[in-house]
């Protein structure tokens, strides 16, 4: 084998190593799925102080691959709501089996600008708990929107 046959016959074999290296394998990497399973929220009236007591239970499944920091949960509660929290607690944070989450809680609003026919009008217009909000252990922020019978799961940046 001459000098110049030699060297053009390594260069092919350096090739194909270089080739057959860049051809892998696709990786199938499971989607990030979270569904609201369950949502529950009543009204319970203090005329007194003109304020209204939301209680609130929510159940969420999410994928296998998905690691939820619990300390980082909170409900997505309705904005005519939102804008008139006076106290927020979520009184039970459950994880439970089959990649189950449960968050029950009560949101205390100034209800005193409005009338019940009112708050009955918002509610049945804008749910009064859309979603939740939450991060991963590896740092992404979701959110999590019940659309009718369908979730959609929305990354949101810091």
């Amino acid at each position: 084998m001459s000098t110049g046959n030699c060297k053009g016959f390594i260069i092919s074999v350096v090739m194909a190593i270089l080739l057959g290296g860049c051809i892998s394998e696709p990786q199938t990497v499971e989607p990030l799925e979270v569904k609201i399973t369950d949502t529950a929220f009543s009204f319970e009236g203090n005329e007194e102080n003109g304020h209204q007591l939301m209680t609130y239970d929510i159940t969420m499944s999410h994928s296998e691959g998905m690691t939820i920091n619990v300390d980082s949960v909170e409900p997505l509660i309705a904005g005519w709501i939102e804008e008139r929290i006076v106290e927020h607690d979520i009184l039970e944070l459950e994880t439970l089996k089959d990649n189950l989450l449960r968050i029950k809680g009560t949101v205390l609003f100034d209800s005193s600008e409005l009338s019940k026919k009112e708050m009955q009008e918002l509610a049945s217009q804008d749910e009064s708990v859309q979603g939740i909000l939450f991060r991963t252990v590896a740092g992404a922020s979701y959110q999590a929107v019940k659309i009718g019978s369908k979730t959609e799961l929305i990354e949101i940046g810091d």
